[in-house]
């Protein structure tokens, strides 16, 4: 590993009665889901970075809310390691419309019972299921979630 770095990354769950708001992305021949999120910045409060990168791929505002859990994301081969953050989010404003990121290729609404189904990154699906459905947050860490 030629630089040893950890890339934070914050999302924000936003749910709208049995609905959840995803985007999708396509990078080197697959399609995946994951939640609006993406790397904080130098200097950028987690939160912050959950609210602008809902902005930048929805073009949704959010008021950001609690931290609900985290999950790390470290491959076999050690890589990458990523840590993500998942943030409580309500919507404040704006109009859903997909942002210009050129991995981008969709946003959204599924429902909360699909997630286990979904080929969602991290693989949070079943968790975030179970909870949305039980109302009982996961353990505060996931551990490595790699798949």
């Amino acid at each position: 590993m030629s630089e040893a770095r950890i890339r934070n990354r914050s999302c924000a769950i936003v749910l709208d009665g049995d609905k959840i708001l995803l985007v999708q992305h396509e990078k080197y021949g697959a399609r995946y889901w994951l939640l609006p999120g993406g790397g904080v910045d130098f200097g950028e409060t987690l939160a912050e970075a959950a609210q602008r990168e809902m902005r930048e791929e929805t073009n949704l505002e959010v008021a950001i809310g609690r931290l609900l859990f985290v999950s790390e994301s470290i491959p076999p081969d050690r890589h990458r390691h990523v840590i993500n953050y998942y943030f409580e989010a309500k919507l404040t404003g704006g109009e859903l419309q997909l942002g210009d990121d050129p991995y981008l290729v969709d946003v959204q609404w599924h429902r909360i019972e699909e997630l286990p189904h979904l080929d969602l990154r991290p693989h949070v699906g079943q968790t975030l299921c179970e909870w949305i459905q039980s109302g009982t947050l996961p353990p505060p860490s996931l551990g490595n979630i790699w798949r």
